[in-house]
């Protein structure tokens, strides 16, 4: 019984205080990670809490995938919620609240201290306000009134599609039974619609267009303001034929959208299609992209500062795009691969690759990362990958200057870097910490819950370490190399 007892005394007084780090994953671990900040996880990963430092204020937090809550710059936070369907951001002048589909909250705090929100969700209600105390409001399709959306200044309506008004640049449009009768006004602007019967518009400087039988007969005169030579006339009986003509320019289309074919005599441009299967384009001396497809097999664009070929279209794609400061050579072949790799002019480069769904590596740029498998296709969303990625990433290692962190599933295995520690876990069975007490290495030990602990000191013999359950009881403050240090306890 006494040494039962005194046992029991000696294991209690060894356990691990919440200054250390402890590893028993995937229920729970506490760990100083590289850069000297501090990670909380429980359940494998669903639970995560992140300081900058040991006992510091928590710069994320939550529990994956229902929300996670992360402390931005400049007094700014974001919650995620439900990915990627709901998120709150905050900042000093500014508010997004979103939940789709159901609605969106947006509110901004401008300069001169006023302040402007907006509200739009389900059933397709919207309420918005402005700088000048106006308040807009609208539901679709009882009644409303909106302004600055989409390209117009503003929309009324009633018992829509009965009535509805709209102002763009000035000009006014009435719709009756959107969208058979319209009657345009204002700024230039005249015109009225009998939808499908017959329909005019007129604006000066700008265009003149008619309609019979839509989409039978149309007849349109577009860039009035140009001299006659300069303007467009285009004109068709759908979907037989078609005509267009600007100075040199002409297109013609026979039973659209299969046949068509353009030219321009002074450039030199010229183009036809056998839609959707051929379409060949050569610019000339203009600034058209070049084009050649034989659907589904084969097909190349180059123009606007980028090449892409397509193989078995949508399978096999390869593009290369060229910037100011930089160029991107991306190949991808779906849905096994994706990658790219970008030269900048400073002379780095940054190589980033999946191979769906064993793994994904990035090299260059901020760092290096790897991890596998790589079982989501949306990888382009780090947002999902924040998430999710934890349930199945088998191992994660990521690298940054001298910042070494690697994660496998659930936790078992940790490892934290920097330029001041290296420390190495797999959960309860062993753990190694290694560091320099000034210009002396130093490495330490710990197995089976921090049961065993040793610390191996170079030019001096081993020392053992009292127990420090569950282990492996480094203290969750980094020895700083440039300072010098020691372990966590003295000797026993």
């Amino acid at each position: 019984m006494v040494g039962c007892l005194a046992l029991a005394g000696f294991l209690l007084a060894g356990c691990a205080s919440y200054a250390t780090d402890r590893h028993v994953a995937p229920l729970f671990t506490q760990l100083s990670t590289a850069g000297g900040g501090e990670e909380i996880e429980a359940a494998g990963g669903a639970f995560l809490l992140r300081r900058d430092e040991p006992g510091g204020e928590a710069v994320e937090w939550g529990v994956r995938p229902l929300f996670l809550h992360s402390r931005l710059e400049e007094g700014r936070t974001k919650t995620e919620f439900l990915a990627p369907l709901g998120l709150v951001s905050r900042g000093p002048d500014e508010q997004l609240s979103r939940l789709l589909p159901f609605g969106q909250y947006q509110r901004r705090t401008h300069a001169d201290g006023t302040r402007t929100w907006s509200y739009f969700g389900f059933p397709l209600v919207y309420f918005a306000s402005f700088p000048d105390g106006r308040t807009v409001r609208a539901w679709l399709p009882v009644a409303g009134r909106v302004e600055k959306l989409l390209t117009f200044d503003k929309i009324e309506f009633v018992l829509w599609p009965l009535y509805m008004r709209t102002e763009r640049d000035g000009r006014v449009a009435r719709h009756f039974l959107f969208p058979v009768f319209r009657f345009l006004s204002g700024e230039g602007a005249q015109g009225w619609r009998v939808w499908p019967l017959a329909g005019h518009a007129h604006l000066e400087g700008n265009y003149d267009r008619w309609f019979f039988l839509w989409p039978l007969l149309s007849f349109e005169r577009d860039k009035l303001s140009l001299p006659p030579e300069s303007r467009r006339t285009r004109w068709s009986v759908f979907p037989f034929f078609g005509r267009a003509r600007q100075g040199s320019f002409e297109a013609t289309t026979v039973l659209w959208p299969f046949f068509g074919s353009s030219s321009d005599e002074r450039s030199g441009f010229c183009s036809w299609d056998v839609w959707p299967l051929v379409r060949v384009q050569r610019p000339g001396t203009s600034k058209a992209a070049k084009r050649t497809r034989v659907w589904p097999f084969w097909s190349r664009f180059e123009g606007d500062g980028m090449t892409s070929t397509w193989w078995l279209w949508p399978l096999v794609n390869a593009r290369e795009e060229t910037y100011l400061d930089h160029t991107r050579n991306a190949l991808r072949v779906t849905p096994f691969y994706d990658g790219y790799h970008v030269k900048r002019a400073d002379g780095t480069e940054q190589r980033v690759e999946k191979v769906w769904p064993l793994f994904q590596a990035e090299r260059g740029g901020e760092g290096n990362r790897f991890s596998f498998p790589a079982l989501s296709p949306l990888w382009h969303m780090p947002a999902l990958e924040r998430h999710y990625s934890w349930l199945w990433k088998v191992f994660a290692r990521e690298e940054r200057a001298e910042v070494v962190r690697e994660r496998s599933l659930l936790g078992l295995w940790r490892r934290e870097k920097d330029a001041d520690e290296d420390r190495r876990s797999l959960a309860g069975l062993w753990a190694r910490r290694d560091y320099r007490r000034g210009a002396t290495a130093v490495r330490e030990f710990s197995l089976l819950f921090g049961l065993v602990r040793w610390r191996s000191t170079e030019g001096e013999s081993l020392e053992w370490m009292s127990p420090s359950l569950p282990g492996p009881g480094w203290p969750l403050e980094r020895v700083r190399a440039s300072a010098g240090g020691g372990g966590d306890d003295p000797p026993r």
